[in-house]
């Protein structure tokens, strides 16, 4: 016979399925908190990918308005040019 009651065995057997259930818990956990850090990170370089794109585009931009300014400069000054060269009557 055993030294502890059948309600307290019974108890003991519970708790053990029970550690065992949190440990299988506990992984799972551990596994969605893995996948949810890889996403982060994968989230993360794509963000800095955006970003250093978005760089690049505004980078871009500004070249075009400055050529866009330079070449409305030089058609005015080819316009200036054009109407002194005309003939007066």
């Amino acid at each position: 016979m055993s030294q502890y009651s059948e309600k307290t065995q019974k108890t003991f057997a519970e708790l053990v399925e029970s550690h065992e259930r949190m440990k299988k818990l506990t992984a799972s956990i551990d596994k969605i908190v893995k996948n949810l850090q890889e996403g982060h990170a994968q989230l993360s370089k794509g963000s800095e990918e955006t970003n250093q794109r978005l760089d690049i585009v505004f980078e871009e931009q500004h070249h075009i308005r400055r050529d866009k300014d330079c070449l409305n400069q030089y058609i005015k000054k080819l316009f200036s040019v054009y109407h002194n060269m005309k003939p007066q009557p």
